[in-house]
């Protein structure tokens, strides 16, 4: 049971910042908002969330955990207090805010937590959960808007009660016991990319997320002409089940120039969601989904392997961070201007414009791999010249 906590106070962290994913289309319609409104709430939780993970989400030792999990999973709940008193977008946004606070100095805690009481079979968990409650705050909050009464409230308020519940029950069991132990696990081959390959590939995986989990519901609600929350929010499930499901069924490197790859299926995936526009088709949509969603897992793994490959084990989760941080600001960035495209012009015009810049991204990462591999070449070839001399 004890082991099961941590894990489970993750989901509904995690499920948080999610549930305006699903209402978004609900939103949109009792609040007016234009596509730019959407982008700015969404990018609000991203902008709090990077500072906050990059200065606050890396606890130097396991007594300063505590205070975190308790303060983050305050500020968690007073996001689902803010919605439910939401009438505008612009307490949406404080609401976001809290969001981006409560993940972002959880999330590391909760990591060691779940490690410590579960050995390294955590680190599969911690994935799991992480992956999970995202998908399930997206779906859950679209089922519960779209049966039960008073949707912008009701979501929110049993969200509220089951979050601070679970973060009591955590909070009053402290004790350190030792994991169960685990069998050893042959390690991934280490990668050889050069780092900016890494901040590259990740930049493009949550490029991606943004479009998806900010614009697709609406863009399917305007596209399709329905506004079945369940139905809105299925795409932006199955991209985030699919980008979990990717990134443990596909071995590392088992593609060839993975991080090119990875980008280039999310390419195909957002590309299948553009043709909504001409060939308006539900399938259609949660096909784009669930194809951008396996390069996004493939890209995100592959991205934080690259960066993470010549650091001291010690320093692997100030990397992490650093690294989640660069990549959710660029796509803060990047929705925004997204929001911008959809509302200056048309929502139809924001995903051919994802695909311009996703595009941009890749084709940077490819001649910054080449660039290295020429550098890698000139370099042998130069020591075998002087060892032969």
């Amino acid at each position: 049971m004890r082991a099961a906590v941590p894990g489970a106070l993750l989901v509904l962290i995690m499920a948080q910042p999610n549930l305006a994913t699903g209402m978004m289309p609900y939103y949109r319609h009792a609040w007016a908002l234009a596509p730019l409104l959407i982008t700015v709430i969404f990018a609000a939780y991203l902008i709090a969330l990077t500072p906050t993970l990059s200065l606050l989400g890396t606890p130097s030792s396991s007594a300063s955990w505590w205070w975190r999990i308790g303060v983050g999973s305050g500020f968690g709940v007073a996001a689902d207090c803010a919605m439910a008193l939401a009438h505008s977008p612009w307490l949406a946004c404080a609401a976001r805010i809290c969001a981006g606070l409560s993940v972002g100095l959880v999330t590391g805690s909760l990591a060691g937590l779940i490690l410590q009481r579960r050995g390294e079979g955590g680190r599969t968990a911690m994935a799991s959960a992480t992956v999970f409650g995202s998908a399930l705050g997206t779906f859950a909050a679209a089922a519960l808007a779209q049966y039960l009464p008073a949707p912008g409230v009701t979501v929110y308020l049993v969200h509220a009660v089951v979050l601070g519940s679970v973060a009591l029950l955590l909070l009053s069991d402290r004790a350190v016991r030792p994991a169960v132990a685990q069998r050893a696990t042959p390690s991934a081959p280490i990668s050889h990319e050069p780092a900016p390959v890494g901040y590259l590939v990740g930049i493009a995986a949550w490029v991606s997320a943004g479009l998806v989990v900010a614009l697709l519901p609406s863009y399917g609600a305007a596209l399709l002409g329905t506004a079945d929350l369940v139905l809105l929010a299925l795409p932006v499930t199955l991209y985030l089940v699919a980008a979990w499901v990717a990134q443990r069924a596909l071995a590392v490197n088992a593609l060839p120039a993975e991080p090119v790859a990875a980008q280039l299926i999310i390419l195909v995936g957002i590309a299948i969601a553009a043709a909504v526009a001409w060939l308006p088709s539900l399938p259609l949509l949660l096909a784009g989904g669930l194809i951008a969603g396996c390069g996004q897992g493939i890209a995100y793994r592959s991205g934080l392997r690259i960066v993470s490959a010549a650091t001291a084990p010690d320093q692997h989760a100030r990397v992490a961070a650093r690294f989640a941080a660069v990549a959710y600001l660029c796509a803060a960035v990047a929705t925004v201007g997204f929001g911008v495209v959809a509302t200056v012009l048309s929502m139809r015009a924001a995903v051919p414009a994802a695909i311009v810049v996703l595009a941009v991204i890749a084709t940077a990462t490819t001649l910054v791999r080449r660039r290295a591999t020429a550098r890698a070449a000139d370099s042998l070839f130069a020591a075998r010249t002087s060892t032969i001399a």
